[in-house]
């Protein structure tokens, strides 16, 4: 059924108020069309009536082809809300004392005018709404479906793992890998359930963006930074010898602990390494290192790769900004970025990058160093 938003039911009672201050108007009606079919009656949903409870019947055998100039009965002044040739509603208004001058009709005029444009602004605004929502709606079906599916042979990948880990010996070299399979079918399997959480509806600009990005509160603790570092310089090293491209680490034997987020922290390092492991090209480098200060930690991934314009560099944490990269040939979404940001600011620290084209790219994040336990949400 056709509803007046209250933006709407807004601009036609300022109208009627405008007809009863400036014209006279001692009853006055505005109605918005459905159903409006050559030789049938139109259903008139109410938008604004004056006085309250007034009522301003059509005419008998109305007649919907009037054209825009209205039907004037017994002081009783008719027009349709015309737009593009659709007749969206009605606006009817009279007086009793006199009749409607010509050039009074003209004003009333345009106020239809001023109701058209707003009645079909409204429609459009209502179909983009509702296109939204179904468009949601297919979406999130496709991604509950998706997630579904994807839990089995999650579960059969760590199933497998787990056996494997059984049946290597602790010195083997292959161990780590299975380790490292373990752990991070698990961290996918900690990201799953973080998408069980019910979502409205319907979102808004704002709140579709930050759908895509980590939850607004975020547990904070001392983190060992040794057994993440290491975990991510397993999987990046394995990776570079795949890709022919050189993994070095620069790590203290002995890292002190930070404040942040264990899961957190697998996620945006992880990421980073990923990134610049991505865009380095064969016997290129990606060094992983980590420079302590009295107060932080500064855990920075330099590579050799493609480099950042020095134009992109400012918008290169914004969701889906990919810049240049967007007409190469390496795929991406451009959320990694603005997702790892976010992150590390939660985390109360900080993502900088120095680049340049054809020469690489280091990004550095800095995080504050743990000297006593640290326990809270923020």
């Amino acid at each position: 059924m056709l509803v007046a938003s209250p933006d709407l039911i807004a601009i036609a009672r300022s109208q009627i108020i405008l007809l009863t201050q400036s014209l006279g108007a001692v009853v006055s009606a505005i109605y918005i069309t459905e159903n409006v079919a050559d030789g049938m009656p139109p259903n008139l949903v109410e938008v604004a009536v004056f006085p309250d409870g007034g009522v301003i019947a059509l005419p008998e055998a109305f007649p919907l082809s009037m054209g825009s100039g209205g039907l004037v009965r017994q002081r009783r002044f008719v027009l349709p809300l015309i737009y593009e040739d659709a007749i969206l509603g009605f606006l009817m208004t009279g007086r009793d004392d006199r009749d409607w001058q010509e050039y009074e009709q003209l004003q009333i005029q345009q106020i239809a005018n001023t109701l058209a444009i707003a009645c079909a602004l409204d429609r459009r605004n209502q179909w983009l709404e509702a296109t939204q929502r179904r468009n949601y709606e297919q979406q999130s079906n496709f991604l509950a479906s998706l997630l579904h599916q994807l839990r089995n042979p999650l579960t059969a990948i760590r199933t497998f793992a787990q056996l494997l880990s059984r049946r290597i010996v602790a010195e083997d070299p292959n161990q780590k890998f299975v380790v490292g399979i373990l752990r991070e079918t698990k961290h996918i399997q900690d990201l799953l359930s973080e998408a069980d959480r019910p979502a409205p509806l319907l979102l808004s600009q704002a709140e579709s963006e930050r759908a895509l990005l980590p939850p607004a509160k975020m547990e904070l603790a001392t983190v060992d930074l040794s057994e993440i570092l290491e975990a991510i310089a397993n999987f990046a090293s394995a990776v570079a010898q795949d890709r022919h491209i050189q993994f070095l680490s620069n790590i203290p034997s002995h890292l002190p602990k930070v404040i942040g987020n264990e899961s957190a922290l697998r996620e945006v390092i992880g990421n980073l390494v990923e990134n610049a492991l991505k865009y380095t090209p064969e016997l290129g480098y990606v060094l992983l290192g980590v420079d302590i200060k009295p107060d932080t930690v500064y855990i920075y991934i330099q590579d050799t790769g493609v480099g950042i314009p020095d134009s992109d560099l400012s918008r290169l944490f914004e969701r889906n900004f990919r810049g240049r990269q967007a007409d190469g040939d390496i795929s991406g979404t451009g959320l990694g970025l603005a997702i790892a940001n976010e992150l590390v600011q939660k985390m109360e620290g900080s993502i900088h990058v120095v680049s340049q084209v054809g020469k690489g790219s280091t990004f550095a994040v800095t995080l504050k160093r743990a000297f006593e336990e640290c326990d809270r949400t923020i």
